[in-house]
């Protein structure tokens, strides 16, 4: 079992069936290259998880659903292109292994051997939010799928679930390996 902490989340996940792009040699020249990619992907059941995690709770009094949620007539939200990015760059990525070219070749070499073949993906964002902006959820989610919809074609995908970490660890695809983080006690005080 490999462990991770990130984002306030704890990550277990199985030896042998699990990678992070980030840590990947391949990846690594090309991310200073406006290339990114989603923070965790592991096998379950004969699929791909892909997930991407984000906790906003200590950054949010100042923010509003307008930094999330795209609006007509305005440019989109950075945090709503950097998903998109992050989103659509780990599909390419994935694509490139599987279509045999040089670099995708030297990716696949540093996967797990489940993923070198095309598998069937699970994709999804996870976002802590404090209550004034959880509301806000549902339309990202549908801006997000709106956005991404033809790329999710063209991978077999019909839709990225996106969710709050409480829905995140409550479902089963992501309940065996994923878990909050203990809150951080204040200094001088012990657990």
């Amino acid at each position: 079992m490999a462990v991770y902490e990130e984002s306030g989340l704890r990550f277990e996940l199985p030896e042998g069936a699990h990678f992070r792009l980030a840590a990947a040699a391949s990846y690594r020249p090309l991310s200073g290259q406006h290339l990114k990619e989603m923070d965790f992907c592991w096998l379950h059941e004969d699929r791909m998880v892909l997930l991407e995690v984000k906790d906003f709770t200590a950054t949010t009094a100042m923010l509003t659903g307008a930094d999330f949620v795209p609006a007509k007539n305005h440019p989109n939200p950075w945090r709503f292109d950097e998903l998109v990015c992050k989103i659509t760059d780990t599909l390419l990525m994935m694509l490139a292994g599987w279509s045999g070219n040089p670099w995708g070749k030297g990716l696949l070499a540093e996967l797990p051997a489940a993923v070198r073949k095309p598998v069937k993906l699970v994709l999804a964002v996870g976002l802590d939010l404090p209550a004034h902006l959880k509301v806000y959820l549902g339309e990202l989610k549908t801006a997000l799928n709106d956005r991404l919809k033809g790329r999710l074609k063209l991978v077999g995908v019909e839709a990225v679930a996106l969710m709050d970490y409480d829905t995140l660890i409550s479902r089963p695809t992501f309940n065996p390996y994923v878990s909050r983080l203990a809150p951080a006690l204040p200094d001088g005080i012990q657990g």
